[in-house]
Order: C-alpha cells, then sequence, then structure tokens
C-alpha cells in the first residue's frame, strides 16, 4: 500500500488516523458498492461487436450525451471542482475590485497634491502601482505556500515583527511624522511594521489556541494567549504613539479567540480593562484628548481639534447622492487633509456620491463573506481560526475609517485597506489575503482528523502520543 501503513491488532486491519477523514470519502465509501453490487454473468454483458455498432450508429451530439449519461450514472463527475474554489473565486474578485477602485480613488485624491510638491499629477499613482504589483505577487506566492507552516513559524514570524517594531524606537532610524514614530526609512521608501503586526497576532493566537484548544475555556490559559499574542505588540506600537493600530490588533486577536469558543464571561473580564486603559492613554496625549473633544463638540473645535472631521463631513455632504464626479473635487486641494491616506473616504464621499460609500460598503462586506465561509468550511482548527482573525482584522479597520470619516467615530489615523496610499498597509493586506487563499481550497481543509491526531498535534504524551497511547494507535 504505497503511502499508507497498516496497524494489526487483534486481528483488525487499522489504517493510520490520517485518513479517517479522507476514507470517509474514498475507498471505504465505495467499498460497500463493490460488496454489494451483483456481478453480471459474460452473457449479461454486450459484446465488444455489440459496443462497437452501437458507437457507430450514434452522431457526436449522441456519443457525448451517452459518455455524460454514464459518468452520472456511475457516481463519478467527469470534473468535480475541489471544496472551496467557489469561496477562492469570490475572494480573489473582491480582492480585485478593492485593488482597481482603490487605484482610481487614490489617483483621483492624490493628484493636488502630487502636482503641488512634486510636479507630477502620476507621482502617487506610480508608487501605488507599484506597490500593489508587490503585494500581489507575494499574495499569489503564500496562496501556493501550505498555511500549516505558519503554525511552526508563529513565534520566530512575531519575534521578528516586535523586533522592526522595537527598531522603529530606534533614534535615526525610525522616522517620525505627526508626532507619531511608525515609520523604518530604507532606500527613499518607509516601512512601517505595526501593520504586519496585525497578522503576526493572529497567527500567534491561532498557533497558541490550536495547540490545547480546550484549555481556551479556562481564564488562566485564555490570559497566557491573549498577554502573549497581544500585549508585546502593543507596548511597541504604543510606544510609538498609534493607538488606533494597537486597538486594530487587540481586535484581531480577540476574534481569534471568539471563533475559538472561549467563554463570554472570561472575554468579558478581559475586556472591561480596555476602556479605562483607553482612557488613560486618551487623557495623558494632548493630541489624543483633542481629538475625543473635538468628537464629543465638532462646533466649539470646528478650527482646531475638529477641522479635519469637519472637512471630510463638508466633502462627504457636498458629493450628495451621485457625486461632483470622478477627479472633480475641491476639498482635496488643500482643504481636507490627508486626502488619499487617512481621509480618502471624504474625496470618494465627494466624487462619487453616497452611491460610491455604499459600492465601497458593500465590497467590504463581500470580503467578510468570503472570508468567514472559508474559516467556516475549514475543519482544521488553525486554518479556522487564522481565517477568521485575518478577515476579522481587515474589515474591522476599514469599518472603522469610514466610520470616522463620517463623523460616527474620533478621528484614528488609520488607512482604508486596499484603497488608500499606503505600502506597508496594501502588502500587508495583501498577504494576509494570501493565506486565506491558501486556506480556501488547501487539502488538509476539508479533513477531520480523529481525536489521536488532533491529540498529537496538540502536544499530548511523549512523542508526540496521548498519554497512555500505544504504538498501535488505541
Amino acid at each position: 500500500m504505497s503511502g499508507r501503513r497498516a496497524h494489526a491488532d487483534d486481528g483488525q486491519l487499522r489504517l493510520p488516523d490520517w485518513v479517517d477523514g479522507a476514507l470517509g470519502a474514498g475507498e471505504s465509501a465505495r467499498a460497500p458498492r463493490r460488496a454489494s453490487a451483483p456481478r453480471r454473468s459474460p452473457a449479461a454483458r454486450p459484446s465488444a461487436a455489440a459496443n462497437a455498432q452501437t458507437a457507430l450508429d450514434l452522431s457526436g451530439a449522441d456519443r457525448t450525451a451517452v459518455r455524460r449519461g454514464s459518468r452520472a450514472g456511475s457516481g463519478r463527475p467527469a470534473a468535480a471542482a475541489a471544496p472551496g474554489t467557489a469561496n477562492r473565486w469570490l475572494l480573489v474578485v473582491v480582492t480585485s475590485l478593492l485593488l482597481l477602485y482603490g487605484i482610481v480613488m487614490a489617483y483621483s485624491a492624490s493628484t493636488a497634491q502630487a502636482y503641488f510638491t512634486y510636479g507630477s499629477s502620476f507621482y502617487f499613482l506610480k508608487k501605488q502601482v507599484l506597490f500593489a504589483v508587490v503585494g500581489v505577487a507575494i499574495m499569489l506566492v503564500l496562496a501556493r505556500i501550505d498555511y500549516a507552516l505558519w503554525r511552526r513559524l508563529a513565534w520566530p514570524v512575531a519575534g521578528f515583527v516586535g523586533f522592526l517594531l522595537l527598531v522603529v524606537l530606534v533614534p535615526g532610524i525610525g522616522s517620525m511624522a505627526n508626532g507619531a514614530r511608525r515609520w523604518i526609512d530604507i532606500g527613499g521608501a518607509s516601512l512601517q511594521p505595526s501593520e504586519f503586526a496585525k497578522p503576526a497576532a493572529v497567527i500567534l493566537a491561532a498557533a497558541l489556541v490550536a495547540q490545547r484548544p480546550k484549555d481556551i475555556l479556562q481564564f488562566r490559559r485564555l490570559a497566557f494567549v491573549a498577554a502573549a499574542a497581544v500585549l508585546p505588540f502593543a507596548v511597541l506600537i504604543l510606544a510609538g504613539k498609534d493607538l488606533s493600530t494597537t486597538g486594530i490588533v487587540i481586535i484581531a486577536a480577540a476574534t481569534v479567540l471568539v471563533i475559538a469558543g472561549a467563554r463570554w464571561g472570561h472575554l468579558l473580564a478581559l475586556a472591561c480593562t480596555l476602556p479605562v486603559l483607553a482612557g488613560v492613554l486618551i487623557a495623558i496625549e494632548p493630541y489624543r484628548f483633542s481629538r475625543f473633544s473635538a468628537f464629543l463638540d465638532p462646533g466649539a473645535h470646528a478650527s482646531q481639534g475638529a477641522f479635519q472631521a469637519t472637512q471630510a463631513l463638508i466633502s462627504v455632504a457636498a458629493g450628495q447622492v451621485s457625486g461632483v464626479g470622478l477627479g472633480d473635487s475641491v476639498q482635496k486641494f488643500g482643504y481636507l487633509p490627508m486626502p488619499s491616506s487617512d481621509m480618502i473616504a471624504g474625496i470618494i464621499g465627494e466624487e462619487l456620491g453616497l452611491i460610491g460609500i455604499i459600492l465601497l460598503v458593500a465590497l467590504y462586506l463581500l470580503l467578510a463573506w468570503a472570508g468567514l465561509r472559508i474559516a467556516r468550511t475549514c475543519k482544521e482548527p488553525f486554518g479556522k481560526y487564522v481565517a477568521a482573525g485575518i478577515t476579522g482584522a481587515i474589515v474591522v479597520q476599514a469599518l472603522l475609517n469610514l466610520a470616522a470619516a463620517l463623523g460616527l467615530l474620533p478621528i484614528l489615523g488609520i488607512p482604508l485597506p486596499l484603497v488608500s496610499l499606503g505600502g506597508s498597509s496594501m502588502v500587508a493586506v495583501l498577504a494576509s489575503i494570501g493565506i486565506l487563499l491558501n486556506i480556501s481550497t488547501n487539502r488538509r481543509s476539508f479533513i477531520v482528523a480523529s481525536p489521536q491526531r488532533r491529540s498529537r498535534a496538540g502536544g499530548g504524551g511523549r512523542n508526540g502520543r496521548p498519554s497512555g497511547a500505544r504504538a498501535g494507535g488505541r
């Protein structure tokens, strides 16, 4: 038996547990049919001459119909689609539409700044297209790499991202902008490591939960996973004065814990500390306090703390239902700060109107639908947790950005995924989607492992076997 190894216990033939899921739909399902199917006598079988004469009497279309009918009758389709193919294609189509939408709107929103600063309206467009090409290439590579690799590399990946976050804080290496230190300058380009902290936190949290899935019901284990996957990233990102990205990292890890089945009481106990901590961080930082005060009373701070939020609302109001027309925005000529990055939703509302905003929200909801379907259909715990965490991080960040642009939340300073200008965000999101694509059609995503296999994967007993298990698999 090629690639299989049988065990004999008590006179019975046992197959290894890794074929438990596949065998149910494979050879074991065909064995009863072979045993129960009546054998035809030689006289009942059509002769080769009769078959040849029948083939000669049929036209080309009739032969095709006969072949299709015979395949349908045998229960073996000619070309059955692999499981998860529909989810994979939906994710590819939605990602492509968001990329196209983003490139068009990023160009339109940045033309004024690019022309007056660099002398070319295409300056930012060229950079964004380059980042999109690099991101798509990375996405295609990761879509072909078995996602199980990330379970083994969870700690090294987290350590590397943590190292980059630490490098950002080194004077002379990390650069500052608008009072925040978030970037590393590399050869004229900038890298924002906090964008890669989101998938790194998801992978680490998923690996820790999948290692001992039942222990997540215990508060001690839940607190350990949350602290290991979030706390180092949060401390380093907050040191660079980026509270909003810290919140996205927390939400991404929390999505993993919710999908893993953690108790709501335990999650709420941990979540109760967050508002107090956020309040302290807002109070001790003047620009955060100014933004929060402007959100509570925008009229009193319209020329200072609420200026950006007010201009964003003016942009959206000017667009009304159908917009003023693509490329015809007035607010991008110095009235709306950061029109091509954090506040690009304001330009979308002005140029494309309410229709453009609704279309954008619909694309993100389709992305959420595709990602959560991939998580739901994945039978392997680690893949399920990673798919849910990545989807949650991308979609929640998009909704928070839109809410801030529409005045429903304070200004957060986070990009709109796949739409805003920014190479680090573009590459990090596309790399995450590449991992999602691999999970969607990976063979291991549709094989239900036996309890013994799951126990060994979780590090049960000695040599990877559950405690008290014999070599025979009992």
